[in-house]
């Protein structure tokens, strides 16, 4: 049966609403009918190749660079400006009926897409999201040179209930703290929290944020070109000393997220064009089971979606799953089903909305695959996502005793398998946070989360808690989290234990010591890994990958590898040969702490 159109409307109208309100939450830049429908304020910039000049980032923004030097306290339109160096620029923020924007025109270059542009020229100033509503007419992954594309700046306009003259959009920096940001910009502590809706600072690095101020500031961060006329040793070393801070600072990463909020009534009046833009179709009759895609944006690495669900209507998702029966259930609110003839898995959650939109812009074999989506009258999601064969991982490495037997339920993993699921899981994480866009971090990856298919290929699933990245500091989140998954193959164990004693023994730390220099790293090796193993695997495997995940769980997060060197290395492990093997990542590591990765067939394997 074929959902209803009040199914249809509802949906799309859900999905879009509540992408844009969870959006809205931190910070918040909506407007209604009774907001100021227009005000001049203020993007800060900072200084950054290629846009290192006033004439450049003027042409950006489409205005004087007289303007920029006066509200950012520069001698001339021409002043010099020294790397980073925080700007104040000049906008107009008008209300189109539910979001505050000052809209630029760009004009796209080769190689430039939305979410490229909204990250570099622009640092975040924009989001992909808010980019492809403003642009409906264009494909965005079929961007010709020339193109002019509309970024829609994020800003607001102070009302008659808040007292400030200005709410200026600042993009939080590694590192900053509300009150060094209340003091950089003279306003109030109290009044930063308040406008941004008592968000997480500590989460918000490389998103904008709103800051009130009474009066424009002259911001002390800095020193500007007033300041010039001293000595040539001084200007040197405010130059060297900014470009240390350069080299500290992560560059502004990939896109914001949330969904332009739409009116509601322009949704349910555009069900079609609603339904197109979250990539959704209805399903038939006699229609599969498998999501429809659109062969031409199986593109990776660029903006737009790569699957498209179908929507499902909810007499199917009951009686495939028996009106959601305990002798379905496979978890918590998690159903395995038959729905024409393939298997499935059917989760029921209150919040959907963000993990649809970014399941759709993903695909790759190392990921489930979400097939469709239903929706009942109490507005809970019904997500249908392919099914995995030999369950999650969690369930091989730690096995469920029978009470009456005593005994394991399942064969332990061999070396073999261990070796080829940690490669997966990174080949997976890699495509998500290298080529996906905007890159995605899953936030929650764990061997609970790892699902295992008929031939033990690995699959990353549960992306309920998976955001846009908006810079690669929050990619570190998973690669510390892989590295865990990493010490849980070794060593059989979970990464957190507690011992008669009452002691907390963590994997992260533990291993830090196995590894200490000396003869006997290998011997503590070996009796450290899981006994379920019986020795039969590589010890000098083992030793790379125990230092692989060693580094992976760095405390310092400007230690840890990225996906990209973690699946490099791991393939010359798994798969060796003299034509991967290349010591230049390798080379971060201390001579005697790693040793040479072994080029050689597994033994045994």
């Amino acid at each position: 049966m074929a959902p209803s159109l009040n199914t249809l409307l509802i949906l799309s109208s859900l999905l879009v609403i509540s992408a844009a309100v969870a959006a809205a939450q931190s910070p918040n830049f909506t407007c209604s009918s009774d907001s100021p429908t227009t005000c001049p304020t203020y993007v800060t910039y900072r200084v950054r190749s290629p846009y290192t000049a006033l004439g450049t980032i003027s042409r950006l923004f489409g205005i004087t660079g007289d303007g920029i030097a006066a509200a950012s306290n520069l001698s001339s339109g021409d002043a010099p400006l020294i790397p980073d160096q925080l700007l104040m620029v000049p906008v107009n923020c008008t209300c189109n009926g539910t979001h505050y924007f000052s809209n630029k025109t760009y004009h796209m270059n080769k190689d430039d897409s939305f979410y490229t542009v909204s990250t570099k020229p622009f640092q975040n100033l924009t989001n992909i999201y808010v980019v492809e509503d403003m642009n409906p007419s264009l494909d965005p992954s079929n961007l010709t040179v020339g193109v002019e594309v509309v970024f829609p700046l994020l800003c607001k306009c102070p009302g008659s209930s808040f007292g400030s003259q200005y709410l200026i959009t600042y993009v939080w920096q590694p590192g900053d703290d509300v009150l060094s940001v209340a003091n950089m910009f003279q306003a109030s502590s109290s009044d930063i929290v308040v406008i941004n809706n008592d968000r997480n600072f500590s989460a918000a690095t490389c998103l904008p944020v709103l800051i009130p101020v009474n009066s424009l500031v002259i911001l002390q961060s800095f020193v500007s070109s007033v300041a010039s006329s001293k000595s040539r040793p001084h200007r040197m070393l405010v130059a060297v000393l900014s470009i240390v801070m350069v080299l500290l600072v992560v560059s502004s990463g990939l896109a914001v997220y949330f969904r332009l909020l739409y009116k509601r009534s322009k949704v349910l009046a555009r069900s079609s064009s609603s339904l197109e833009t979250f990539g959704l179709i209805p399903a038939s009759k006699d229609q599969a089971s498998e999501p429809k895609t659109s062969q031409d944006k199986l593109l990776p690495g660029v903006s737009g979606y790569l699957c498209n669900p179908i929507i499902y209507d909810l007499d199917v998702i009951m009686k495939a799953t028996s009106n959601l029966s305990e002798r379905c259930a496979i978890g918590r609110s998690v159903y395995k089903a038959i729905i024409n003839g393939d298997e499935v898995v059917v989760k029921k959650t209150r919040e959907a909305a963000e993990e649809i939109q970014i399941l759709q812009r993903v695909s790759h074999g190392n990921l489930v695959g979400l097939m469709g989506v239903s929706l009942d009258d109490d507005l809970n999601f019904y997500v249908v996502y392919e099914y995995v064969e030999n369950g999650s991982l969690d369930n091989w490495l730690f096995p469920k005793v029978s009470p009456s037997s005593h005994s394991v339920t399942a064969e332990p993993l061999s070396w073999k398998q261990r070796l080829v699921i940690a490669l997966d899981v990174a080949n997976g994480l890699q495509y998500m946070h290298e080529h996906a866009q905007p890159s995605v971090v899953h936030r929650d990856i764990s061997t609970s989360n790892i699902l295992l298919d008929s031939k033990f290929k690995a699959k990353i699933s549960n992306f309920s808690a998976a955001r846009p990245a908006a810079c690669s500091l929050m990619l570190n989140v998973d690669v510390f989290c892989f590295g865990v998954v990493v010490l849980e193959l070794l060593s059989g164990r979970k990464v957190m234990e507690t011992k008669d004693n009452g002691k907390v023994v963590m994997l992260w730390v533990e291993i830090g010591g196995i590894l200490e220099g000396g003869d006997q790293r290998k011997e503590r090796l070996r009796r450290w890994m899981d006994p379920k193993l019986k020795g039969c695997f590589s010890i000098d495997d083992a030793l790379s990958l125990a230092t692989i995940a060693k580094l992976c769980t760095s405390e310092k997060a400007s230690e840890r590898p990225t996906m990209a060197e973690v699946v490099f290395s791991l393939s010359v492990v798994v798969q060796p040969s003299p034509f991967m093997y290349d010591k230049s990542w390798i080379s971060k590591f201390e001579a005697e702490e790693v040793g040479k990765f072994k080029l050689k067939v597994l033994d045994g394997y």
